[in-house]
């Protein structure tokens, strides 16, 4: 099978590559990057007026299977991320029971094969997610567990933390930590100040915890001498602490959702339940400090922070509902609206922080992931990057609707996503229109 992308403009980071190229896929491999190709194909993709990148790497989306699959499975979840130009997701662990036992991670990485993207199992960090005890990390590394995360909750425990890193990092792993409170009284996803108080919710979460918290997993990596992400990074004092850390060497990757930059608090008082996600949304002035930082190099990361929630779940009191919107479908236009269109990244930046640097930091470069590499693995996103559309409901291919994006405009669309060399989303009909998915 052959495919040749046309007249696009490429940009590859890796490869230094900002040019218009034609793009050869032969046998699922990148078989030629050259100004022209004019070899025949199964099919040719005329990208005139497109960028063609990377494919997009997602850290931590649930797609919540098994467990909760009224919400998400792998396949919807899969889905929604081929839309949204995503080739490689590494997963959360928002599963029932979580993915510290190991028939977890057997169930993923079976299912992980016959996916149209590349997924990944992570294990969580502590049994059930809990925080008591480890969960056996040798056992479920050895189960094909790729990545250790415990989700959107931070481990209280710090002896239970270090010996964790420990043993992560004899394997050459990364951890994940999420930053924040503790407390289960506090009311999460929404953040102690005056929407708060105006919309009058008992216990907010205080201002401070994530970059308290967050302090503290620095210091423990750097003593552990372990790779760190954080997942995620959306405070102003946050902000600080990384870029100390980053100057004085460490190593350590910062994540921010995609939404947190797109929308400020302001956005719980006008889509209530819908806003209310973890890490919360923060002020405009803060908000406008994380786009900065991506900018200034601090932030590497941006991910869809995917979490599908049920309508049900949402429709409850403030206090009550589930925290959590879904994510994969807007990360570039999100992206395209907000860093691009308003000046402070270009698209080149943009594919660093949602396809070169997430690749790299679980050393999925080593595999051409994040780059067009002839030889490699085609894993391609083409994308309309002057392209502004409104997000619809009734176009959203995830199972869960929870967005408070729904209606707006974004820039910057996918138009087709290529993993692995197979056509695995199409927005646009190809010029020789076979079925490039059986």
């Amino acid at each position: 099978m052959k495919a040749l992308i046309k007249n696009g403009l490429v940009i590859d980071p890796v490869n230094s590559v900002k040019e218009k190229r034609d793009v050869l896929i032969e046998n699922g491999l990148v078989k030629s990057v050259s100004k022209s190709i004019k070899e025949e194909a199964n099919y040719v993709i005329d990208a005139k007026g497109m960028i063609v990148s990377p494919g997009f790497v997602d850290l931590h989306a649930n797609f919540c299977d098994p467990g909760a699959t009224d919400r998400e499975d792998l396949k919807s979840g899969s889905l929604s991320a081929a839309k949204g130009g995503f080739t490689h997701v590494v997963l959360g662990v928002d599963n029932k029971p979580a993915p510290s036992e190991s028939n977890v991670i057997d169930y993923i990485v079976k299912y992980a094969n016959i996916m149209p993207i590349n997924i990944y199992a992570s294990s969580a960090i502590t049994a059930d997610r809990a925080g008591m005890e480890l969960a056996d990390i040798n056992f479920l590394y050895s189960h094909g567990a790729f990545a250790f995360y415990d989700g959107l909750r931070a481990i209280e425990d710090k002896n239970l933390l270090i010996k964790a890193m420990k043993i992560i990092k004899d394997k050459n792993k990364v951890i994940s930590l999420f930053s924040g409170v503790v407390d289960e009284k506090c009311t999460k996803g929404v953040i102690d100040g005056a929407i708060a108080k105006k919309l009058k919710i008992k216990n907010p979460t205080p201002v401070d915890a994530e970059a308290e918290d967050l302090k503290e997993n620095l210091e423990l990596a750097k003593l552990c001498g372990i790779r760190l992400d954080l997942a995620y990074v959306t405070s102003s004092k946050s902000l600080e602490l990384v870029e100390n850390a980053k100057n004085e060497k460490q190593d350590v990757f910062a994540e921010v959702p995609a939404l947190n930059l797109i929308l400020n608090e302001k956005a719980l008082s006008t889509s209530g339940t819908l806003a209310k996600v973890v890490p919360a949304l923060r002020t405009e002035n803060e908000r406008v400090e994380l786009c900065n930082a991506l900018k200034k190099g601090v932030i590497d990361i941006i991910s869809s922070n995917h979490v599908p929630v049920e309508a049900e779940d949402k429709d409850v009191k403030f206090k009550d509902a589930v925290s959590g919107a879904i994510g994969l479908e807007t990360v570039l236009g999100i992206c395209g609206m907000k860093l691009v269109n308003d000046g402070y990244l270009g698209w080149k930046e943009v594919i660093e922080k949602i396809s070169v640097n997430p690749a790299k930091l679980y050393s999925l470069d080593s595999d051409g992931v994040g780059s067009i590499t002839e030889g490699k693995k085609a894993n391609i996103t083409i994308f309309a990057p002057d392209e502004k559309w409104k997000f619809e409901e009734e176009t959203i291919v995830s199972k869960s609707h929870n967005s408070p994006l729904i209606g707006a405009e974004l820039m910057g669309k996918v138009k087709y996503t290529i993993c692995n060399g197979r056509l695995v989303y199409r927005a646009v009909e190809l010029k020789k229109d076979e079925d490039t998915q059986e």
